[in-house]
């Protein structure tokens, strides 16, 4: 290796590993992008892959890596868990309880009446549309208010596949329902 490839401030091993990485962000990223563009929207999975690559980038800083590729791997399953986890706990914040004898006005106004037994049919219809296993699972924990925990043990299932098939139910029916 001649001098003048040899960066002054990172060093032979450092310029090494930065030519690694970029390597590897040029092979894997569209790779990567596709795969988390199957999972989230176009933007997430934009932000997604530069963070999975940011990562992987300060883990090399600390410690020579044995296989990238499966880190990076690892790195940006991480990111959509993560990613799910906090989208899944605002809709379970946000996301309420249709009962249209408390929702609708107290003073019999047939019009509120009317829109919430509407909106809750909709509900019923978002929710007989969903795959048996999610309407199961979205059941249990809403109608019977059963905590993940108990759905899993009862279903032979880890609490997290639990997690993901509420995110799905819930995604569902918010798309039948119009929400964003």
């Amino acid at each position: 290796m001649t001098m003048d490839t040899i960066d002054p401030v990172l060093g032979e091993a450092e310029t090494d590993t930065r030519r690694q990485l970029d390597a590897l962000f040029r092979r894997k990223a569209p790779a990567l992008m596709r795969f988390l563009s199957r999972r989230t929207n176009r933007e997430d999975a934009l932000d997604l892959t530069q963070e999975a690559f940011l990562r992987l980038t300060r883990a090399a800083d600390r410690r020579p890596l044995q296989k990238p590729e499966a880190y990076l791997a690892r790195i940006a399953r991480n990111l959509l868990r993560d990613r799910a986890k906090s989208v899944s706990g605002h809709r379970e914040r946000t996301h309420a309880v249709l009962e249209p004898e408390l929702h609708a006005a107290n003073d019999g106004d047939p019009h509120l009446m009317l829109e919430a037994r509407q909106l809750l049919e909709r509900h019923e219809a978002a929710v007989l549309k969903l795959k048996p296993k999610e309407r199961e699972i979205y059941l249990r924990h809403r109608v019977d208010e059963q905590p993940y925990a108990e759905i899993a043990r009862d279903m032979g299932l880890s609490v997290s596949s639990i997690e993901k098939y509420m995110i799905a139910a819930i995604a569902a029916i918010d798309r039948h329902l119009g929400r964003p």
